[in-house]
């Protein structure tokens, strides 16, 4: 049966210019190496397509897919970091490989799906003035309309810290699995997602991953399955995508802390 390797980058991890340093760095050489392998990039929205209509078995032996978390403008903005200079966009190095992983067909198949940050007030929040970088939403609807990119969500707020919301529900700050209740469900699923759609279009927003890759049980287990905006969801979990895996819990690997190399990713692929 098929294996699936979901991998997840961070396009604002720039400590450097080498792969352990630079998610950038790390996103090119790693789909060089499954193309060297001889491992396709597929469109993660094709994947939950073929788990949900049971065609599963259809898909390549191995698989890959690339997803990024925050919505960072190093996304798809070309942006010079105060220290590490120009990088190139994620959405830049996908496209730029899509044609060795699938040929001239490659538009729609093999792609990002970005999972950003909903809320205006809480990404600018978040960012601050210190930050080197911002998480801005005048990209999705060109990177969703561009054939190599899609938008997910990440959540309203990312129950992140330094969002002045968060104050009014502390139990939820850094904790995304306290998600408990059907109006903590709404704001940081359903509105999100709503929103997102209206950036970027009815396309988007159809997957998403819990912030910090935190389960919330009761939206895995009640709230999700129960409604149909959102049609998966994932988390950081270190494992091989299979056929009998739960759409609420569908696993990932995390650049910089499942693998750190090309040798790292490499042995996970292969295993």
């Amino acid at each position: 049966m098929p294996r699936g390797f979901i991998l997840a980058f961070h396009s604002h991890n720039i400590d450097g210019n080498t792969y352990e340093s630079n998610d950038h760095v790390a996103l090119d050489a790693s789909l060089a190496l499954l193309a060297s392998m001889g491992i396709p990039v597929l469109r993660l929205a094709d994947i939950v397509g073929a788990l949900r209509g049971g065609a599963f078995a259809r898909l390549p032996d191995r698989f890959a897919a690339v997803t990024l978390d925050d919505g960072s403008d190093y996304d798809w903005k070309a942006i010079t970091h105060p220290v590490h200079g120009p990088q190139e966009p994620m959405g830049a190095i996908v496209r730029r490989h899509a044609r060795t992983l699938l040929g001239i067909f490659s538009r729609r198949r093999a792609c990002a799906t970005s999972f950003v940050i909903a809320s205006p007030e809480a990404r600018e929040q978040i960012t601050g003035p210190g930050k080197p970088y911002r998480i801005s939403d005048d990209w999705w609807a060109e990177a969703q309309a561009s054939g190599y990119f899609d938008i997910g969500c990440h959540g309203w707020n990312h129950v992140h810290p330094q969002v002045a919301e968060m104050r009014g529900s502390p139990e939820l700050v850094e904790a995304f699995g306290n998600v408990r209740t059907p109006a903590e469900a709404e704001r940081q699923v359903r509105q999100a997602a709503r929103f997102i759609r209206g950036r970027a279009g009815g396309d988007a927003a159809r997957l998403f991953a819990y912030p910090y890759g935190q389960v919330s049980d009761y939206l895995a287990d009640e709230w999700l399955p129960a409604q149909d905006d959102v049609l998966a969801a994932f988390t950081t979990m270190d494992r091989p995508l299979e056929a009998d895996a739960d759409l609420w819990r569908l696993p990932r690997y995390v650049c910089g802390w499942h693998w750190k190399s090309r040798d790292d990713l490499r042995a996970i692929v292969s295993g």
